[in-house]
Parts: C-alpha cells; sequence; structure tokens
C-alpha cells in the first residue's frame, strides 16, 4: 500500500483526536470519582456494611458532631479506622472527622485523658463520649448519647441495703454504673426518708435488691410514682422479695416461693445449680440484643396475677427457663445439701419466668409515650462478680435503653466473621497429606526426567 502525504496527515490527525478523546474520558472518571462514592459488600454477613439501625439513625441526624480520632499516621489500625468512619460519613455529611497524631498533640491528648490508639472522641456541644473500640455498636451508641436533646437520669433507691452503682464491693453495681456512663446516663443515689419526693426529670428508678424491710410512706412513694407514669427497674432477690410484696401485688405479679435449682448449669462447668442459665428470650428487641446465654445465680421465679390493677398493662415474660428447672420451696436438708431433687406437689415444675416486662400507653402523653417497667428475679446478673459472664452485660444495657425509650439504641447488631473453618474427616487429612508429602514431588520428579530425556534425544 501506497502511503501518501494525506494519509500520513489523516494518521496524525486521528492519533491527536484519540489521545485528546482518551485524556477527556480520563478527567471526567477522574471528576465522577471525587464526585461519587459507591461501595459495594461482598461479605457473607455484610460485616463491612453499617446496620439498618445505624443508617436510619444517620439519615436522622440533624446535627453537625465533631469525631476526633487519635491515631498515629503507622498504626495498624488506621485502614480500619478510617474505613469504619467512611461509611458513617457516606450517610451523613455533618460528621466532622478529624485526625490527630497523639505524638504531635500530647497537650490535647492529656486533656481529653486518652487512652490508647484509634481511640475516638465523640462531641456535640458540651457532651463527650469516648469510643475505645472499632465496632459500629459502640460508635453508633456514643454518637446516640451525644445527640440525646435531654440528660437520663436514673434514680437508684437506697436507704435499705441496696446496692450501688458507686461502689465497687463484689455485692454492688459500679462496673455496670461505669458502662451506663458511658452511654450518657447519670445516676442518683435517693434516700426516701431524707426526700420524698422523686425528680420530675427521673428516667427510671432503679430498686437493686433491698434487704430490710420499707417503710409504708416510702412504698407509697414509689406507688405514687407509677401511678404517674414512672418508669422502673426492679431487682428482686429470692429472700428479700416479701419487702416491696403490696408493690408487686400493685403490678399484678407474684413471687414463687424459694429459690430456681437449673440442673443445666453443669453444662457451662457450674456445679452450684443455683446458677440459672437463660437461653430462651422473649421475642422483644431486648431479647435480641442479647446475642448469648445469661447467668443468674440465686433467682426467684414470678408469675402473672389478674387483678384490677393489671388490666391496664401488657405483660410480657422476658427471661424463661428450660422445661427441667423447678422452684424448690423446701430446702434439702442438712445431711443432703449437695442433693437437689424435684418434689411433686411441694416444688413448682419449669419452665419459669424470672423476668417479666409491663408496658402501657400513658394516658396524658400526646404522642403515645408508653410507661415501662422491668422485674427481674435477681440482681446478681449485674453485679460487679457477674456483670462479665456471658451475655449479662448486653442484657442489663438492653434493659435500660428499653426503659429510657431509646429504643433504637437497644438493637444495633455486633457483626463477626462468619466462621470458614475447613472441617475433614481422617481419611480426607490422610488424602491431602500424602497427596503433597508423596504424589506432587514423585510427578515434579517425573516431569523433570521426561525433560531431560527429551532433549538428549534431540
Amino acid at each position: 500500500m501506497n502511503i501518501t502525504q494525506k494519509i500520513q496527515r489523516q494518521l496524525k490527525l486521528q492519533n491527536i483526536i484519540f489521545y485528546v478523546l482518551l485524556m477527556t474520558v480520563v478527567v471526567l472518571l477522574a471528576q465522577l470519582s471525587l464526585k461519587t462514592n459507591v461501595r459495594s459488600d461482598w461479605t457473607a454477613n455484610n460485616r463491612h456494611s453499617l446496620s439498618e439501625t445505624t443508617t436510619n439513625f444517620l439519615t436522622q441526624l440533624d446535627q453537625a458532631i465533631t469525631i476526633q480520632a487519635f491515631i498515629s499516621p503507622s498504626s495498624e489500625y488506621r485502614p480500619v479506622l478510617e474505613s469504619l468512619l467512611t461509611s458513617y460519613q457516606i450517610h451523613n455529611t455533618q460528621l466532622i472527622v478529624s485526625y490527630i497524631n497523639p505524638d504531635f498533640s500530647p497537650d490535647l491528648t492529656r486533656e481529653l485523658k486518652i487512652q490508647q490508639q484509634a481511640e475516638m472522641v465523640v462531641s456535640l456541644g458540651n457532651k463527650q463520649q469516648h469510643v475505645l473500640d472499632l465496632s459500629e455498636q459502640s460508635l453508633t451508641n456514643a454518637l446516640i448519647a451525644v445527640s440525646r436533646q435531654q440528660e437520663q437520669w436514673l434514680v437508684f433507691i437506697e436507704g435499705h441495703g441496696e446496692r450501688s452503682p458507686l461502689n465497687m464491693a463484689n455485692y454492688d453495681l459500679s462496673v455496670w454504673g461505669n458502662q451506663l456512663k458511658q452511654k450518657g446516663f447519670k445516676s442518683l443515689p435517693l434516700n426516701l426518708v431524707k426526700n420524698n419526693q422523686i425528680p420530675n426529670n427521673t428516667t427510671a428508678v432503679v430498686i437493686a435488691s433491698p434487704e430490710s424491710a420499707w417503710l409504708d410512706g416510702e412504698i407509697d412513694i414509689i406507688k405514687h410514682y407509677i401511678e404517674n407514669g414512672g418508669n422502673l427497674l426492679w431487682l428482686a432477690e429470692p429472700d428479700s422479695n416479701q419487702f416491696l410484696a403490696s408493690l408487686a401485688e400493685q403490678l399484678g405479679l407474684e413471687f414463687i416461693p424459694s429459690i430456681v435449682i437449673d440442673p443445666n448449669a453443669q453444662q457451662l462447668g457450674i456445679n452450684d445449680p443455683h446458677f440459672v442459665l437463660i437461653t430462651d428470650y422473649a421475642n422483644h428487641p431486648i431479647g435480641q440484643a442479647t446475642s448469648g446465654v445469661t447467668v443468674f445465680p440465686q433467682a426467684v421465679a414470678l408469675d402473672q396475677i389478674p387483678n384490677d390493677h393489671s388490666t391496664s398493662w401488657q405483660y410480657l415474660p422476658l427471661l424463661t427457663t428450660q422445661a427441667n428447672v423447678w422452684s424448690q420451696t423446701t430446702p434439702p436438708k442438712k445431711e443432703e445439701q449437695q442433693s437437689f431433687v424435684f418434689e411433686l406437689g411441694h416444688d413448682t415444675q419449669g419452665p419459669l419466668n424470672i423476668g417479666y416486662l409491663l408496658a402501657r400507653t400513658k394516658t396524658d402523653s400526646e404522642n403515645n409515650a408508653e410507661q415501662r417497667i422491668a422485674i427481674i428475679g435477681d440482681g446478681d446478673f449485674l453485679s460487679n462478680t457477674y456483670l462479665g459472664n456471658a451475655s449479662n452485660l448486653e442484657l442489663g444495657m438492653a434493659i435500660m435503653n428499653w426503659l429510657a425509650g431509646d429504643d433504637k439504641l437497644i438493637n444495633i447488631p455486633i457483626k463477626t466473621t462468619i466462621d470458614n473453618q475447613l472441617e475433614l474427616n481422617q481419611t480426607q487429612s490422610l488424602f491431602i497429606a500424602l497427596g503433597f508429602l508423596i504424589v506432587m514431588p514423585l510427578l515434579l520428579l517425573a516431569i523433570g526426567l521426561w525433560l531431560w530425556w527429551y532433549r538428549r534425544r534431540q
């Protein structure tokens, strides 16, 4: 083919047009990449995507919240932290994120009492929450805590030997109290003899395992508080629930005498059958937020009794034992202390309920707000000794969030990696071992010998 000068000019022009169009496409794609953020999560349980609860909250969030992330540029947690915060900013641009190197900001690090790499401080006005782990649940809880319009005050009744959220004894609730504080709750101890008025801004009253009898006037204060729409958490005990029997009667509940015996505790290596294991939860946000078994040392069972006061309440058994559990009315004899046997006609056969939720619509509410009460037949599960066992902490936090009306904060799932472990039987393992240790080396040796023989023939 004879290439003339005219054809050469056309080819040059085509090349110029091609490169101009190519550069134009590159620039347009670059602009599109800056203005568009498209992500696709192909993991089995979408562990790199935010839950529907979090995305709904971020969509409704109309306040600018600052997130200060304290992390060094070379930290191994930096990519994970950036990915987490970016996924939040995609759903709400009002989240102001700043990455701070603690090595170059020692004054600010000391001022905010930063404890570790990748710690985040979530701030809105004067409200602050520290996030210590890189989980959606912790970060979303912190965002909700600082965005609350009003403070959440929890009134802990004292004066009768109740468990305290401030004291650090094994019997008390200081660990749980610190967790509540991190989620934006504030605690107020209240002695009803010294102060016979429950504050109007009370989110919920907590009666945590009283050990002595109440005065009639104190019980009347609680009854009046409930009649006026107040929320209540009552942690009862097998040997002291009778001190507030009239309160239980007003709520349409009664305690089954004595203590619950659970032979299933041995499954967790617990030889004491007084430890009750709960794996069956009600179809309720609290039950859905509790991911595993919960442990209740020395619990008492409850039952519903119809009366004039109970007609307005909706009752829901939250914690139900297994069928082979019973409430032992008569304690074993001294020579049979380790023998726990169900006695027909004396003991109460399971399944038993050791926790109830009560709810009703407030009569003077304009937005159909609910009055909520939770009664649990054990207080030890929230104590400093047992709070860390199984899913006790999850249950305790879910109950309090429900009482506070923060339903959106209850059901934020913790996403974990699905178990992808390959399980092989003995024959399969032997086959793979022989294949890699004997068959593959012999095959490679045979290929090498064949190549040597083939080249030698040539």
